[in-house]
């Protein structure tokens, strides 16, 4: 177990003390326009940039009952194709041959994507 960074909202407050979503929003600052905005439904010139720069990327994906699971997927940077604005093409890996996460997108049609990009503070969800 990690101990939160001095200063955090964890400080004064029990994960186990939070009833609701309110009482947990009360507990923190409102988040900032950028990040805001950063929730988008396609991808722009900008985030295809960074999709192209990025070596690793992380799919997230959850089977239909909720059992979670994240794979890290990696090659050299532009790995990851764009086919159009709301599709990514993401080469398959040997990996361990459990295919947890092509099972899960197909049970769910739900992934959840985290590229890394070498260099920068910022990744792109």
């Amino acid at each position: 177990m990690t101990t939160p960074l001095a200063g955090s909202a964890f400080d004064s407050l029990r994960l186990d003390a939070v009833p609701d979503q309110e009482a947990l929003r009360r507990a923190y600052e409102l988040p900032g326009a950028a990040a805001v905005r950063k929730q988008m439904t396609e991808l722009t010139e900008h985030t295809r940039r960074l999709i192209g720069c990025s070596s690793l990327v992380l799919v997230a994906s959850a089977d239909a009952e909720g059992n979670c699971d994240v794979s890290p997927r990696g090659g050299p940077a532009g790995f990851v194709a764009v086919l159009d604005a709301r599709t990514v093409a993401i080469p398959d890996a040997t990996g361990n041959k459990r295919l947890d996460t092509l099972q899960n997108v197909i049970a769910t049609g739900r992934a959840g994507l985290l590229f890394v990009i070498p260099g920068r503070t910022t990744t792109l969800r």
